[in-house]
């Protein structure tokens, strides 16, 4: 009986053209798009050298950060050369463009000013916020023991900042921002997790009132519609990728095993949340919850840097963490990012079991509201 319910899903989602048309359809046009206006931002031998003003008054923090700047090197030549100045002076070759842009380095903490958001400067803020994490990480090593005070400087100094995982040492930007893209296309997977609460409701649907009719187990049917939607999305999502990786020449680096776990966690995780939504909201219409999931969607694709917003993304990712961990798209994106940049995968694992968290939270509160579902009359 599961195979025939599940089969029977299957194909009545198959039939569903219009989630098809924004679940696989939509994902690659938009990709399209990004690939027309970032194709030139996929090596970083477009980053001309330039100078960047140290304004500092920590010798220590300054000279561990100078000497990360200096790993950053095309064809053996540095990127950007560091000059100390008061911070007047940086103020104002900063506003006639004669520096990229300036840090302000102090006991506790480091800050970035730009005066516009081209591509030196985005790589500043990403190295940065490397940096930055890095810190925070060694601190926390600091504190429990395993790190001593004299080997902080090497640990700073270590070439993660800008060697990635496939081993390229390039801050691939195009692919930064196809990784939110693909944050935000598994997050659109919560439609067919909707679809699924709305046709399993006998005050929202027909087949939801036919559904409530047949002998059998609730639970086993709510199953068997969750795995023929998960499996349908996920091979939709490993097609869009293999789509991005080799039509658009997308470089997502050598983990594909894991970016591939990633993406079936993602995809649990999305179809589980549009169906607490259907579950939640019961009373609404499907186009009123389909509406509040892509505005969900939307604000955290927004917080995860896709629309012009990695200043935003770096403001939280430093001052509001937390924000950070609770943002779907931000996790998957995030996961895709250190997979590609990083040598040490422990805030890829950490990511993982975020997304694992919330996919086993929005199981159990499907399950709570579904039980609990009654009916006067049918």
């Amino acid at each position: 009986m599961f195979i025939r319910l599940f089969t029977y899903r299957l194909r009545v989602l198959l039939r569903n053209r219009s989630l098809l048309f924004w679940t696989f359809a939509f994902p690659v046009v938009l990709g399209l798009l990004f690939n027309l206006a970032f194709s030139d931002l996929d090596k970083i031998g477009t980053v001309e050298q330039s100078t960047v003003g140290i304004v500092s008054s920590s010798e220590e923090n300054q000279e561990r950060f100078e000497a990360v700047l200096k790993e950053i090197k095309q064809d053996d030549k540095v990127i950007f050369k560091s000059k100390e100045m008061t911070k007047k002076k940086a103020q104002n070759q900063l506003s006639n463009d004669k520096i990229s842009g300036y840090f302000e380095i102090d006991n506790k903490n480091i800050e970035l000013f730009v005066s516009k958001s081209d591509t030196q400067q985005t790589v500043l803020k990403e190295v940065l916020n490397q940096y930055l994490q890095n810190t925070d990480k060694v601190e926390t090593l600091m504190a429990t023991g395993q790190v001593q005070p004299q080997e902080v400087g090497q640990l700073l100094q270590q070439e993660n900042y800008v060697k990635d995982g496939n081993g390229t040492g390039n801050f691939n930007l195009k692919s930064f921002y196809f990784f939110t893209l693909v944050g935000m296309t598994i997050m659109y997977g919560f439609m067919w997790g909707l679809r699924n609460a709305n046709d399993q409701q006998a005050n929202q649907s027909p087949e939801g009132l036919r559904l409530c009719l047949i002998p059998r187990n609730k639970l086993l049917v709510s199953t068997a519609n969750m795995l023929a939607s998960f499996v349908l999305f996920y091979v939709q999502t490993v097609l869009i990728l293999l789509f991005y990786r080799f039509v658009y020449q997308v470089e997502f680096g050598d983990h594909w095993n894991y970016i591939l776990l990633v993406c079936g966690l993602g995809a649990f995780t999305a179809i589980s949340f549009g169906n607490l939504i259907g579950n939640a909201l019961s009373k609404l219409d499907f186009q009123q919850k389909i509406s509040i999931g892509i505005s969900i969607s939307m604000i955290m694709s927004f917080l995860a840097g896709m629309m012009g917003s990695q200043s935003i993304k770096y403001w939280i990712d430093v001052n509001l963490p937390f924000l950070g961990r609770i943002n779907i798209v931000n996790l998957i994106s995030e996961s895709l990012y250190q997979l590609f940049y990083y040598q040490s995968l422990s805030p890829f694992y950490i990511n993982l079991m975020w997304l694992a968290g919330f996919g086993v939270v929005f199981i159990l509160l499907n399950y709570s509201f579904e039980r609990k579902v009654q009916y006067d009359h049918l």
